[in-house]
């Protein structure tokens, strides 16, 4: 029982190690993760996709090449790069249908918000689409968003420090009650009772060690 207990924990600890080291990795370098990352996690700020998806979840996006071949089904929920009235922003929407572009002479991709057909303004380009949706976390964006953040990455690494020192903690005490234990168990049958090497015995009154008797084969 101690031992799965024991195992549950190294597991609990890497994971959460783990995971605070993904996080400060992709805050850092987030180019190079990417690279070796295919998958992303992105939050969902608006309403715009519910009910199907609420405000603050997560978003698992596998991400995909700006010069990959993409192939899109219609209602096929992706993710992309928009320019909102001159802001850049990052939108999840589902894709409608490709439409080529006389004003920018290439073909754009057409997206609409959950539960209505009307189009989204967005002149989507291939080279803005991140990558397409694989599943998603209700109200778990929260969570992500405070993690990645200064505050988030010191608490993450002050619980695993203090999660580390309890364990070792407990470790301690563990391997002293076992030397307890062993202290208090009863002489065996067959066992001597020696002065310590070096001590005489009225000089060492009370210092007796007890021997036990060999196994025999």
């Amino acid at each position: 029982m101690k031992r799965l207990r024991l195992i549950k924990n190294i597991l609990f600890c890497l994971l959460l190690g783990a995971v605070g080291l993904y996080l400060a990795a992709y805050s850092l370098w987030p180019q190079t993760v990417e690279r070796y990352q295919p998958y992303r996690f992105y939050t969902v700020l608006t309403d715009s996709m519910a009910p199907y998806m609420p405000p603050m979840s997560l978003v698992l996006v596998r991400q995909l090449p700006a010069d990959a071949p993409l192939e899109l089904a219609p209602e096929q929920i992706i993710t992309f790069r928009a320019d909102r009235f001159g802001q850049q922003i990052i939108q999840t929407h589902r894709f409608s249908h490709t439409e080529w572009d006389e004003e920018l002479g290439q073909t754009i991709y057409r997206t609409h918000p959950e539960g209505t057909a009307d189009l989204d303004f967005y002149k989507t380009t291939r080279q803005d689409i991140l990558g397409v949706y694989v599943f998603h976390l209700p109200h778990l964006g929260k969570v992500m968003l405070f993690l990645q953040s200064p505050w988030g990455l010191v608490l993450l690494g002050e619980q695993l420090v203090i999660f580390l020192v309890n364990q070792l903690i407990k470790a301690r005490w563990a391997e002293r009650e076992q030397q307890e234990q062993k202290r208090e168990q009863p002489p065996q049958a067959g066992g001597s009772w020696r002065f310590r090497r070096g001590c005489a015995p009225a000089a060492c009154s009370g210092r007796w060690r007890y021997t036990a008797p060999k196994a025999r084969s």
